[in-house]
């Protein structure tokens, strides 16, 4: 098949389609992935055929002193009604000769860009919480313990709000491509046959979602692991470290995390391993305990570490999950709450701390649990072992592959 795989958002968003689509490429397809221009680069280094499309995302994340305010919010509105009018604009010439259509994340408009050219489309989910249930609230509600009839009732708010945010922007460009209006524009973004890459053993598809979506399990990507003899060292010259890391987050927000870490590691007497994803040198210097990193692949470091320290974004959730190690997630946003509350009920990590309640001692208690309590730590190494990232490549293949048989 003639395939393409279109995404927009951060590195969490592109990773897990590049390995899609390298597996697809591998088993004969004629695939093609369209995502932002900064990641063109790096697939291409990795031989995923890649074209790069839209606004940068990562230097969008960049302006932004944190991912937490309402500016942020509003912002991020603004950029996503500017992303779908140029997919609009552009994207028709671009997937006009495929067999088939698949989007994630941001990539809104693709849905009627299919519909309009006839050809079959299907949307990729890496969370639960993307479909509307009573089981879980609205992405932009952080409260992941409400009742059921109030979770259901922030997506029913939330479908009357979309006839503003999504529906008419949509509607007005099905009306110029000859199609009918649509009146709930999530559920047509998401389709009748979407795709979940989550893997069970994190979270599974509520019971009284109606549409037919087959759960795979998440797309990890293997990345060449790069020789860093200092790492080695670090991580050899004494016990298990910590690891922290804040994804694709604001970069100036991550580097206000860098002292409340170190406290709180030091405070427990662990050493610690933290991300860098800014560009300046700021705070970098490697002490005695503490070991700057930078973009080094999750499934070969994970593993070898006592904790695991993030945003909670669905990728580094699922390589955690698939290391055996427990986790601490700090919330910033959307989903990130989702599998925050996930992994507080598995037993795979202590009770999540939002970013804007972090403090040097909810840290410092939350890694002393993680560390301590032999109940996490198990069933951390227990779920490891339930989850299989080749079956759940395999099965998302085979599921694509199946497509002409339900459209």
């Amino acid at each position: 098949m003639n395939i393409i795989l279109a995404t927009c958002g951060s590195r969490g968003d592109v990773q897990p389609m590049i390995a899609l689509c390298l597996a697809l490429k591998d088993k004969g397809h004629a695939v093609r992935l369209i995502g932002p221009p900064e990641k063109a680069s790096w697939a291409q280094q990795l031989k995923c055929p890649y074209l790069g499309f839209g606004k940068d995302v990562t230097a969008f994340i960049d302006t932004m002193k944190n991912a937490t305010s309402l500016y942020a919010g509003f912002s991020f509105i603004s950029f996503v009604h500017k992303e779908i009018q140029t997919q609009f604009k552009e994207l028709p010439d671009l997937v006009k000769d495929a067999d088939l259509i698949m989007g994630s994340s941001l990539m809104f408009g693709l849905s009627s860009i299919a519909q309009a050219l006839n050809i079959p489309y299907r949307y990729i989910a890496f969370t639960p919480q993307l479909f509307p249930s009573s089981n879980h609230p609205f992405l932009a509600l952080k409260t992941q313990t409400l009742p059921l009839w109030l979770n259901r009732f922030s997506w029913d708010t939330a479908k009357i709000l979309d006839t503003f945010i999504l529906t008419r922007q949509l509607n007005q460009y099905r009306k110029k491509a000859g199609l009918g209006p649509i009146k709930d524009a999530w559920d047509h973004i998401l389709g009748h046959h979407p795709i979940l890459a989550c893997d069970s053993a994190i979270a599974g598809i509520p019971a009284d979602v109606t549409k037919h979506i087959v759960q795979t399990g998440f797309l990890h990507l293997e990345l060449p692991c790069p020789g860093h003899m200092d790492l080695e060292r670090f991580i050899q010259n004494g016990s298990k470290p910590v690891y922290a890391g804040f994804g694709s987050m604001p970069p100036e927000d991550q580097k206000k995390n860098i002292p409340l870490l170190i406290h709180a590691a030091k405070h427990l007497g662990k050493r610690l391993v933290i991300a860098k994803f800014w560009k300046d040198s700021g705070p970098v210097v490697n002490e005695e305990d503490v070991f700057f990193i930078t973009a080094y692949p999750h499934l070969n470091l994970f593993p070898r570490m006592a904790a695991v320290i993030h945003h909670g974004g669905a990728g580094t959730t699922a390589a955690a999950a698939i290391s055996g190690v427990p986790q601490i997630i700090v919330p910033h946003i959307l989903d990130q709450y989702f599998h925050g509350q996930k992994i507080y009920a598995n037993h795979l990590g202590p009770k999540p701390i939002w970013r804007k309640k972090l403090t040097q001692k909810n840290m410092t208690d939350a890694l002393d649990e993680c560390l301590s309590n032999s109940q996490i730590r198990q069933t951390a190494k227990d779920t490891a072992k339930k989850i299989d990232m080749e079956k759940s490549m395999r099965m998302t293949i085979r599921t694509i592959e199946q497509t002409k048989n339900l459209i």
